[in-house]
């Protein structure tokens, strides 16, 4: 009984930091006309909080250039940031502080939303309210996303 005692307070330092940095690194979901990745950055000193960025383009007809292009698309800032919680994550654009010069809304427009659901193997992402705030015409980051070794 000692021994099994003395061997699970052996381990479990590493069971508990082996869940959270699971989910660092690049994930991506891609099929055809279009391409997104997802960078996760473990945030020092918080248990199950991350930074993360999108990156992704889609291919879509441009009718000013009546021609299909790749329109790009991005979510690059400092408070991307999100807590998982039971395998699930959520960020909002309320967090924001706008510009009043250059606002990012129209008055009374709903903000961007963004659902997180994570497992070993993939994030499933879902977005609302974020068609055309992030990117060209035709982005969303919304997928399941696989991790890229």
């Amino acid at each position: 009984m000692k021994k099994l005692l003395f061997i699970l307070l052996l381990t479990s330092p590493f069971i508990g930091f082996s869940q959270y940095d699971s989910y660092i690194g690049k994930w991506v979901d891609s099929g055809e006309g279009f391409e997104n990745s997802m960078l996760l950055k473990k945030i020092e000193g918080k248990n199950n909080s991350y930074k993360f960025s999108f990156f992704g383009w889609r291919r879509s007809y441009d009718t000013y250039a009546r021609e299909i292009i790749n329109f790009p698309g991005q979510m690059l800032a400092d408070h991307f940031v999100i807590e998982i919680t039971d395998n699930k994550a959520y960020y909002t654009d309320d967090v924001l502080i706008l510009d009043e010069e250059f606002p990012l809304y129209n008055e009374g427009e709903e903000r961007c939303n963004l659902y997180f659901k994570f497992n070993k193997e993939t994030i499933e992402v879902k977005t609302e309210f974020c068609h055309g705030i992030y990117g060209g015409y035709g982005v969303f980051f919304d997928g399941t996303y696989k991790k890229i070794n």
